[in-house]
């Protein structure tokens, strides 16, 4: 299946919401925000802060679509670091009904190619719980170096947990 990555429109709200608690069972245990009864208003919130985020650079927050019927699939963006312009970030969560097909995979490889396109970058970085096994696949999969495991770069609901951080680097991914 291609996947499609765009910015979210209000007219995808109804469907992200829905994607969101279809998926609780995966994404709660790794993600902070999804929660039971996820509305359609929070989703057309999270969209308009998307498009601040991009306006001011901050972050490249982009919808995941299907490529034959237009369908959600998840999410996925690069979040750019103000401390060091040669370093970015890539986070992507994928529906429940739609794991295990590529999705992330196809989304990581595209955010790859986004964020080469800054000269100065020089390091896009995946960090991930250490106990989410799927996302540390991903990450795997696409080509990250595995840098190592370090407590507390990601907080969830429990408090800080150990995090899994895998780096690609301009040279080896032109």
């Amino acid at each position: 299946m291609k996947v499609l990555l765009r910015p979210y429109h209000n007219d995808d709200a109804p469907a992200f919401a829905e994607a969101i608690n279809a998926s609780l069972d995966t994404l709660h245990p790794w993600l902070l925000w999804p929660h039971k009864g996820f509305t359609v208003e929070e989703a057309c919130r999270w969209f308009a802060a998307t498009c601040t985020l991009r306006e001011t650079g901050e972050a490249n927050e982009l919808g995941l679509f299907a490529g034959d019927d237009g369908r959600l699939l998840g999410g996925a963006g690069l979040r750019y670091s103000d401390q060091q312009k040669n370093l970015c970030s890539i986070g992507y969560w994928v529906r429940s009904s739609e794991q295990r097909k590529g999705v992330a995979s196809q989304a990581v490889h595209h955010l790859l190619e986004l964020a080469w396109q800054s000269q100065e970058r020089e390091t896009v970085e995946i960090l991930a719980v250490a106990e989410n096994i799927a996302s540390r696949r991903v990450a795997e999969k696409c080509g990250g170096e595995f840098v190592g495991i370090r407590h507390g770069l990601i907080v969830l609901a429990s408090g800080p947990v150990d995090t899994a951080i895998y780096h690609f680097h301009r040279t080896g991914n032109i």
